[in-house]
């Protein structure tokens, strides 16, 4: 009776402190989650969850792994989610930052810009899992690609006649892909708020919950603010 009570005890014990990790799945983002466990996002997380006695286990994975990571459980959470783009994650209310999203496009297959509609029927990409599709009014041919490399290799080789990407992501790769102004053309296209998206069970709900509650009250505080004053990545989204 007594060792049940102490592998009970162990147990349980093992539970809370599995519990206090958090494991967070996502892309690698310049600025924003560098691999050296330093930028804007991972910041804004642990002044979330750290003072809570959380530990934030970080997981470097392309966007489409990040996904898969919490859709199987291996993960609390991904970043950087549009609200809802996943059918296995919960959202919570309170967004962190915002995508400005750009369609880099070929100017001799779309002369006269009308936004969204000018990518009817034209053969569009963008890094997979970004779902970008469930945000067009217009039907688009969709390739995705692993990397920003690629579909800009595509796009100049006329496989793609548009590629679309976040800005803030996009910009280091149209610099070294130097696109002919002449051929080639940008316009924003989407402006999506970014959220954490976390696993649907109840260590997800826990944390989803916290993270409303906390970041209601941490958007008023200065000491939150200055979190993204002192950050060169984006700007205070409240």
């Amino acid at each position: 009776m007594k060792i049940f009570y102490v592998l009970t005890l162990l147990s349980s014990l093992l539970f809370s402190q599995e519990s206090k990790d958090i494991v967070v799945a996502t892309e690698s983002w310049d600025g924003a989650t560098n691999r050296d466990g330093t930028g804007l996002y991972w910041d804004i997380i642990e002044e979330v969850y750290e003072p809570l006695g959380y530990t934030i286990i970080k997981k470097y994975k392309s966007y489409n792994k990040a996904t898969e990571m919490v859709r199987t459980h291996n993960a609390d959470m991904y970043l950087a989610a549009y609200k809802n783009e996943k059918t296995f994650a919960l959202y919570p209310k309170y967004y962190f930052d915002q995508d400005v999203v750009l369609a880099i496009y070929r100017s001799d297959i779309i002369e006269d810009w009308k936004g969204q509609g000018s990518l009817k029927g034209l053969k569009v990409g963008w890094i997979r899992g970004y779902d970008y599709d469930k945000y067009l009014s217009q039907k688009v041919k969709v390739q995705e690609v692993n990397t920003r490399s690629n579909g800009m290799k595509l796009l100049k080789s006329e496989h793609l006649d548009a590629f679309l990407d976040a800005k803030e992501d996009i910009a280091p790769y149209l610099r070294k892909a130097q696109l002919d102004t002449e051929y080639f053309a940008k316009k924003i296209i989407l402006q999506l708020k970014l959220y954490p998206a976390f696993a649907k069970n109840k260590q997800g709900e826990k944390l989803m919950k916290i993270w409303d509650k906390r970041i209601s009250s941490l958007i008023k505080t200065q000491k939150f603010k200055e979190i993204y004053f002192h950050s060169e990545y984006t700007l205070f989204p409240y």
